[in-house]
């Protein structure tokens, strides 16, 4: 009876619904010019996304790249048990793996900026919780490909990131950091792989593979769980590793409050629980000196981790003017490291825009307040005017000609308009 209602299931119409399902599917995951273009793009704009710390440029690559498609290839492969899908995906996988991370190495060798920033941080350190948002993206990106809904699929792209941590690999490999790579190759690994199986679950559940034998099918699915297990093993073990700092950080904190008493305000407390040993910086404001505070909190602070840490306390006191005083420098320290970024970030993207944004040809050494162009075209009268308006203190050597900063770039600049 049960194989008369698979006949009946399976009309001509329905038949050929799914097998145009999976000829797109397949055409998805089709190792082509176009493809490879679309995965070094979508991984050169991913890499300048995260050194300029920009969610949005990073999630730009994300809605361009093209590897959610052998992805979601592969897992209707595996529900359908079929070689040449699963052989087609892996080989567009593993082609647009291996180009992200070398283009991604290229463009790290060639960028005069090499600093580790918020966003690929936030990609070498993945948990239980990646491993979720993969699984509900998985489900899905499987949904809406089974619907035919390809604005679905850009909020799967966004949520499920598959490129920037690739771009992060190949960032890492390129600086000597492998602990960030395996970090970040273990986020895409997870990324991918829970999308992969979900959309096989998704497939089975919406009709796919129903000619598969029992023990295909028995196998299938112990095979899906083991790999879920797999991955959910390391990550949970990394998301306990994460609340525990948490934890320790907030008990940190605590212990300082109660040494320095009800009347003192803890101005700042900066740690790195990860280093070895441990780092805490902090700034107490208090009425009073309190001797040996900052040894009590050592001792403290390495009870609470259960090993050795270098810790650091300034001690301030409140309602004095040299309490004023030394906040008012504090902010005006991070006030102007803020503001020194941002003007090197601005100068490096001007000056790669006069040279049609060739950002190799363009070298910035912030310490000295320098910055070489390398280019065998002249600058221009009225550009060097400009930027020594927007860019006051600045060296700028352009080819072999100098330029020094104009102590009164407003009053030279009217002099060349004129």
């Amino acid at each position: 009876m049960g194989g008369k209602s698979d006949n009946t299931e399976g009309s001509p119409r329905p038949n050929h619904g799914r097998a145009a399902l999976l000829a797109a599917v397949a055409r998805g995951a089709r190792l082509s010019p176009s493809y490879l273009m679309l995965v070094a793009l979508a991984t050169a704009i991913a890499h300048v996304g995260l050194l300029m710390d920009s969610a949005p440029v990073v999630i730009g690559a994300m809605l361009i790249s093209p590897l959610l498609g052998p992805i979601m290839a592969f897992g209707f492969g595996v529900a359908i048990f079929e070689l040449a899908l699963l052989r087609r995906a892996a080989l567009a996988l593993g082609a647009g793996m291996v180009l992200a991370v070398l283009i991604s190495i290229v463009l790290t060798w060639l960028s005069p900026i090499q600093d580790v920033t918020p966003s690929i941080l936030a990609r070498v350190r993945p948990n239980l919780l990646d491993l979720l948002v993969a699984v509900f993206g998985g489900i899905a990106g499987a949904y809406a490909t089974v619907r035919r809904e390809a604005i679905s699929l850009v909020g799967v792209a966004i949520a499920t990131a598959l490129v920037p941590p690739l771009a992060v690999v190949g960032f890492s490999i390129a600086t000597g950091r492998m602990d960030f790579a395996w970090g970040a190759l273990l986020l895409f690994i997870t990324n991918a792989t829970a999308i992969a199986l979900m959309a096989t679950i998704t497939a089975r559940v919406r009709g796919f593979g129903t000619h598969l034998s029992p023990r295909q099918s028995w196998a299938q699915t112990a095979g899906i769980l083991a790999t879920l297990v797999a991955l959910a093993i390391p990550l949970g073990l990394r998301l306990a590793a994460n609340v525990r700092e948490a934890r320790a950080q907030s008990a940190i904190n605590r212990q300082l409050q109660e040494l320095a008493g009800p009347g003192a305000r803890i101005d700042r407390l900066d740690s790195n629980l990860a280093a070895t040993p441990a780092q805490v910086d902090a700034v107490v404001m208090a009425p009073s000196f309190s001797d040996g505070l900052q040894d009590r909190f050592a001792d403290r602070v390495e009870g609470v981790l259960g090993r050795n840490a270098n810790v650091r306390l300034v001690q301030i006191r409140s309602g004095t003017p040299e309490a004023d005083d030394a906040r008012r420098a504090l902010e005006g320290v991070i006030a102007t490291e803020r503001t020194r970024k941002e003007e090197v970030t601005r100068l490096r993207a001007t000056l790669a825009r006069i040279v049609d944004g060739d950002g190799s040809a363009v070298l910035v050494d912030p310490e000295r307040r320098s910055a070489r162009v390398f280019s065998a075209e002249a600058l221009p009268p009225p550009t060097l005017a400009a930027l020594q308006i927007a860019f006051p203190g600045w060296t700028l050597t352009w080819g072999e000609a100098e330029v020094q900063p104009d102590p009164a770039p407003s009053a030279a600049v009217t002099s060349s308009t004129d």
